[in-house]
């Protein structure tokens, strides 16, 4: 009886330790979603959306502008999409 219950319980451990790998090494993103989407501040876009990204020149302080810059989710040749620059705008202050 006691290696009945022993074994039981090193298959009980033995199970467990396998669900937790399966779930440290699970992910919400789904096998191939970077060929699908291009990501920018944790969202997700589809092919030929835009994003335009606003931040200020700070290298020098005489000079104050701010810089806009719009990007195009585009395919590559190998079928992954990425951002690419569409146009920079400077808008002095």
């Amino acid at each position: 009886m006691k290696t009945v219950t022993l074994g039981l319980a090193l298959a009980l451990l033995a199970s467990q330790v396998t669900a937790q790998q399966t779930l440290t090494t699970a992910s919400p993103i789904p096998d191939g979603a970077e060929t699908r989407f291009c990501y920018y501040a944790g969202m997700a876009y589809s092919q030929d959306a835009f994003v335009v990204i606003f931040g200020d020149n700070t290298v020098t302080d005489t000079i104050s502008t701010r810089e806009e810059h719009l990007l195009r989710c585009v395919k590559n040749d190998d079928g992954s999409l990425s951002w690419k620059p569409q146009s920079s705008f400077q808008i002095s202050r």
